[in-house]
């Protein structure tokens, strides 16, 4: 690649190849160079890394000599984005912060440790050690015999469960080898949260995501997008949420609890198709503005 670009935007192969099919690249540039930027949107895939006695980042087979002042990193790659930062390359989101945002229990004892309310939560390793927690033992710990388990590692809701016997958690164990958080069940929120969108540290936005009948609101699984009169409390604890977990992008997922709103969750590769249907905000165009306010913050 001959070209410096100030930025790239970089997506998966699936997600690349939609954008370049509906033009979507071509809009993004469009707008970014309304907004004094010329960026490029690539496939993750097509790079390759080299590191040791030299650190060197290769695109479709030929090393790039001229990198750009940011990457935005749209899929979960964190040695890509290392290798980026290692070479001086501002990614949005750090590294770092992708990774501690992709492993639940470790976002739950960043957020516990600033003070941010989140759901109680209990953890122990039990497919590996002698001292199995059981379905009883879970439920002494939550004060209840219904809950929510959380493999460490997922995403868009696929392995949250409601567990109400000890058949469906012994399930679960197993199937996961145990690498599962226990959580309260917040029932007032049964279906139902609150996405809340962080750039650039900043609150630009929120929807109410509906379930018809799961306990569970992804739109991934069928959730609906319904309007969300703005809520300054709302806005200010989806700050701090993305503050803690140093996110330049963050959504901010937020329960309707008994007492006050608790964060449920915070995702650092979030979807912005409820806050398009519910305002017409595109997210690709937040994401942009935040970029060049990055560069010229940074003095990059």
């Amino acid at each position: 690649m001959d070209k410096k670009y100030d930025g790239w935007f970089l997506y998966s192969r699936k997600v690349y190849n939609n954008k370049i099919e509906k033009c979507n690249d071509i809009k993004m540039m469009e707008y970014a160079k309304e907004k004094g930027l010329d960026i490029k949107i690539l496939c993750a895939q097509d790079f390759v890394i080299e590191t040791g006695e030299k650190n060197k980042i290769y695109y479709q087979g030929k090393e790039v000599i001229n990198l750009p002042k940011f990457v935005v990193m749209r899929r979960y790659d964190i040695y890509l984005s290392r290798q980026f930062e290692m070479l001086g390359v501002r990614v949005i989101n750090k590294s770092q912060a992708m990774i501690d945002a992709r492993n639940k229990l470790k976002t739950y004892q960043i957020l516990a440790e600033k003070g941010i309310p989140i759901p109680k939560t209990f953890y122990q390793v039990t497919r590996r050690t002698s001292q199995e927690i059981t379905y009883e033992e879970a439920s002494k710990y939550l004060g209840s015999n219904k809950f929510i388990m959380k493999w460490v590692f997922g995403s868009q809701g696929s392995a949250v469960f409601l567990v109400e016997d000890k058949e469906h958690f012994d399930e679960i164990i197993n199937k996961y080898e145990g690498i599962c958080m226990l959580q309260e069940f917040i029932e007032t929120s049964f279906g139902r949260d609150i996405r809340a969108y962080v750039l650039g540290g900043r609150y630009v936005g929120a929807a109410i995501r509906k379930s018809q009948g799961d306990f569970r609101s992804n739109l991934a699984l069928g959730g609906d997008a319904l309007n969300f009169e703005y809520d300054e409390k709302v806005a200010h604890l989806a700050e701090e949420a993305a503050k803690a977990l140093d996110l330049d992008i963050a959504g901010v997922d937020i329960l309707f609890g008994k007492d006050g709103y608790i964060v449920c969750e915070v995702n650092a590769l979030p979807g912005f198709k409820s806050l398009y249907r519910t305002t017409g905000l595109k997210g690709t165009e937040l994401i942009i503005d935040m970029a060049k306010e990055i560069i010229e913050r940074e003095n990059l």
